[in-house]
């Protein structure tokens, strides 16, 4: 059985011997792993050595090294033989090339958002949303996108007014979603927090060896990860939920700074919103 190998320790030595691979760390006794164990290597916010060796050994045996920074952010991959997961992309450009099944991928996605945010309206109290609710059940019949994305929008603006009531009390007033740029601190929050989950989602689907830009629900176009904005997409709830309890229980207006149009967290926060960054704790 083959495993995926993460290193996420700074100063780690990784060397090979006698078709193993060999993990090093200053006070700590050396480990070994066979080759054929390893599926593939993922460095996680590490400074790690590897030598000549070891990466002649990976390249060789076609496994590859994933390379992601702070908080999940994919920076590259190293990889020797090409075509080791040529399947799984075929399988993904046969289900994009089909319009049924594309809509059924799409509108799971969607049911699991607004499934999601249907939960964390009932954790704040706020009564239901026919928005979501009806959305919800409209995405098991939905013909085409087109009717599927006017489902999930409305349910989305049914949320973040949810959101808005959430927040009354609070030091921070929030009337709409607005990204480009954040103009209050809300939406600086909210837009961290998605940059976040984007993040952490982008090495998934690196590691899956998936095509970044074949996605299902969103338009396609030159250039745009719609895969890996379709699989934030039921994810969102969480980082909802993780931007509520840091504007309600640990961020004041003195953690932001406004720049023109552009409201953001001071350097600071941001560090600390990373850090504690765990949406599934939130």
């Amino acid at each position: 059985m083959s495993a995926v190998l993460y290193i996420d320790r700074h100063g780690v030595k990784v060397g090979s011997a006698q078709g193993r691979l060999t993990l090093k760390t200053t006070g700590q006794e050396e480990q070994t792993l066979p080759r054929h164990q390893i599926e593939q290597v993922i460095v996680v916010l590490a400074h790690a050595n590897f030598s000549h060796d070891a990466i002649a050994m990976l390249l060789r045996e076609g496994i590859p090294v994933i390379f992601s920074a702070l908080r999940g952010g994919f920076r590259g991959v190293l990889a020797g033989q090409p075509g080791r997961q040529i399947m799984r992309r075929k399988r993904q450009y046969q289900a994009m090339d089909d319009p049924a099944e594309s809509l059924v991928v799409a509108g799971a996605l969607v049911q699991a958002k607004l499934r999601g945010h249907s939960r964390l309206r009932r954790q704040w109290q706020l009564p239901r949303r026919h928005e979501i609710t009806d959305g919800l059940l409209a995405s098991h019949h939905c013909q085409d996108l087109d009717r599927l994305r006017g489902h999930e929008g409305a349910a989305a603006r049914a949320f973040f007014d949810g959101l808005r009531q959430h927040l009354e009390g609070s030091p921070f007033q929030f009337e709409q979603r607005r990204q480009h740029p954040p103009p209050d601190p809300v939406n600086s929050v909210l837009s961290l927090a998605y940059t976040l989950l984007m993040n952490e989602v982008e090495v998934g689907v690196a590691a899956a060896g998936l095509d970044l830009a074949g996605g299902f629900y969103h338009a396609a176009a030159d250039g745009r990860p719609t895969l890996l904005m379709d699989l934030v997409e039921p994810l969102r709830p969480l980082a909802d939920r993780f931007s509520a309890r840091l504007l309600k229980s640990e961020l004041t207006p003195d953690d932001f700074q406004t720049d023109g149009d552009c409201c953001l967290l001071r350097d600071g926060c941001v560090f600390h919103a990373i850090v504690t960054g765990d949406f599934t704790k939130a």
